[in-house]
């Protein structure tokens, strides 16, 4: 869902600072992954009165100044004192999101109070706490306020209220209809690779042009792939999906589906194949991914096409078994990717996702069996859905036992390669002729 992020005075720069570390949290590879996966959703934030360029003057929100001792002016004075180097930061990731960037500032000096809980309470001075050097940020207006009435509406025809629902009514009329072009993906791969989404979705849009998704058959590369795909595709001009690459004859089929399957701001279109020139793409945005590409000439390829469309804000996504694919890449900065396994958490959703449709959950008799099922699947995703659908409304211990003693065997099968097929062949070979054909 879209965020949209409105900041009060030095509240701003605790925004500010909130999606710096984030992006930083995540760039780092630390644990602390849920909180950098808002960064993709915020649409745009909006300032009131905040010191992007820092303050000398303390307050709280009644008018009263901070008292020298308070631990809240200890944290403010430290935003203020780095808010240069905090907005550059900040605006660098702006550029890179695309945010939408709105504020209003005062222009008039706010009255302090000596002490806002005394009954002789008097004013004893009237500042400027943010000045418009400091506030002005994207879309800025000054308005005819002090620091504290601009910060808090007066009612909703106050013009600082206007502004900000303009703002929020913008942003919603600007946000881009879908693609028509989103792949479909499993219903369970969104939360079960959401931390590697946001992953690989940085290194995109910060790193080199190419990425290569690895890993080993049946790991998720291509799921992970249509997850990038349908997050970032809305923000290119020209966008394509090619499937299967190995599946193709030759380069020139994969080249042709690639002209004949193009989506233009989210629409195929329809010039068809022989009416496509090596310049139509030219300094255009184009987001490309070639799934499942095992040569050179493959590589070749996506090093034509990427010459041909000469634009540095593109970016191409393969996925391979190979790992040192796009070694062979001269004109392209390439990222290898490697595709993790499942965690054991996620190993037993998606397995019972398969095996126990909801609202169906295993009998106490089966949860031992799910255990053990699950371990020897070794957290790789195909495998735990074939043998889960297999096993699906299965309630003989017996079938369970048997299931578990042939995955067993496919263990002591070497080559890795050989030991996924050996363990996708345990449901193959337990259908009957009829179910095989």
């Amino acid at each position: 869902r879209p965020v949209i992020l409105v900041g009060h005075s030095y509240g701003g720069l605790v925004i500010k600072q909130l999606c710096v570390q984030a992006h930083f949290s995540e760039s780092l590879h630390r644990s602390d992954k849920q909180i950098a996966r808002f960064l993709n959703s915020v649409t745009g934030i909006f300032f009131y009165g905040t010191p992007h360029h820092g303050s000398s003057s303390f307050f709280t929100p009644n008018g009263t100044k901070l008292k020298d001792a308070s631990p809240l002016l200890d944290y403010v004075k430290l935003l203020c004192a780095d808010a240069g180097r905090l907005h550059e930061y900040f605006d660098a990731l702006r550029v890179n999101y695309k945010w939408s960037i709105a504020g209003v500032g005062e222009s008039r000096p706010t009255t302090f109070m000596l002490d806002a809980e005394s009954q002789n309470a008097v004013a004893v001075s009237r500042e400027m706490i943010v000045v418009e050097a400091s506030a002005r940020y994207g879309d800025f207006t000054v308005e005819l306020e002090d620091h504290i009435s601009l910060c808090q509406p007066e009612s909703m025809t106050s013009n600082t209220y206007i502004r900000l629902t303009s703002f929020l009514q913008s942003n919603k009329v600007n946000r881009r209809r879908l693609p028509d072009n989103l792949q479909t993906v499993p219903k369970m791969a969104m939360s079960l690779h959401s931390d590697l989404l946001v992953e690989v979705q940085n290194i995109i849009r910060t790193g080199p042009a190419a990425v290569a998704l690895c890993g080993m058959g049946g790991i998720g590369k291509t799921t992970l792939a249509k997850l990038v795909f349908n997050e970032l595709c809305a923000e290119y001009e020209y966008t394509c999906f090619v499937p299967s690459c190995t599946n193709m004859k030759n380069t020139k089929e994969i080249e042709d589906k690639i002209y004949s399957s193009i989506y233009h701001l989210g629409k195929q279109v329809t010039q068809g194949v022989e009416k496509w020139k090596p310049t139509d793409l030219r300094q255009q945005t184009l987001l490309l991914v070639l799934d499942d590409i095992d040569n050179g000439s493959h590589v070749a390829l996506l090093e034509d096409i990427a010459s041909k469309n000469d634009c540095a804000n593109s970016r191409y996504i393969v996925t391979s078994r190979d790992r040192d694919i796009l070694s062979s890449l001269n004109s392209l900065d390439s990222y290898v990717f490697d595709v993790k396994l499942l965690n054991p958490k996620s190993s037993t959703e998606l397995f019972k996702s398969y095996a126990f449709p909801n609202p169906t959950e295993p009998s106490p008799s089966l949860e031992d069996w799910v255990h053990k099922i699950v371990a020897k699947c070794d957290g790789l995703p195909l495998t735990l859905e074939v043998i889960g659908k297999y096993l699906k409304k299965k309630v003989s211990e017996n079938i369970w036992m048997q299931c578990l003693h042939a995955l067993d065997e496919a263990e002591n099968i070497m080559r890795l390669d050989d030991q996924l097929w050996a363990k996708l062949r345990v449901s193959y070979d337990r259908l009957g002729s009829q179910e095989k054909n």
